[in-house]
């Protein structure tokens, strides 16, 4: 008996190739992206409760480039050392790369690139209007602030990490820190975004 040779079209032979491609590719998963989150917003939590429970003050002078170094000498922090301690921790940034935001909204950093783990968007917007994930590192014009957004309460009221004067118990500059944790800003509601800072695996 002969065997019988199955000629199969060159397209359907390319549909098949593609197809083993892609089930063959790691798709990131829905359960990934949440966890991958939940680890973000751990980090955050966690370093801002090492700012209230190590002392920390807030300053914008004597400060240094990453956590363990600011823990040995001076203690000192500030809205935009947190966030870069914060995306230090998380493997976003490099230890010592850190940056700040002017009052006109323009970034300042001290290093060349931000790398392939975060996406830097041009916002221009209210809050109120910005799309804004939770996990966003949120750059603010004409307040010379940044903060993380951690998505909404129970009743719809946007929360926030945040490191400003605000959360300290005077807030004025010289102050320990209180609270950095999830809370309300009411204020920001109606301030511009220039930038956000987004992780690409959130």
């Amino acid at each position: 008996m002969k065997h019988l040779k199955i000629r199969l079209p060159i397209q359907l032979l390319a549909i098949v190739f593609i197809c083993s491609i892609l089930l063959l590719t790691p798709v990131q998963t829905h359960a990934e992206e949440k966890s991958n989150l939940s680890s973000w917003l751990n980090v955050c939590d966690t370093m801002g409760n090492n700012l209230r429970k190590k002392k920390f003050i807030y300053s914008n002078h004597g400060t240094k480039s990453t956590y363990n170094s600011a823990l040995a000498r001076r203690r000192r922090s500030n809205c935009a050392l947190y966030v870069s301690w914060c995306l230090q921790e998380y493997g976003a940034l490099k230890p010592g790369q850190t940056f700040y935001v002017r009052r006109s909204g323009s970034l300042r950093k001290n290093f060349k690139r931000w790398g392939g783990k975060v996406k830097v968007i041009r916002v221009n917007k209210r809050c109120s209007s910005a799309n804004l994930r939770p996990g966003d590192v949120v750059c603010w014009a004409g307040i010379a602030h940044c903060n993380i957004y951690a998505g909404r309460n129970s009743s719809g009221d946007r929360l926030w990490y945040d490191a400003g004067k605000g959360s300290t118990y005077s807030g004025h500059s010289g102050s320990r820190y209180q609270n950095v944790g999830k809370k309300q800003l009411g204020y920001l509601n109606s301030k511009r975004i220039s930038y956000i800072i987004r992780i690409k695996d959130l």
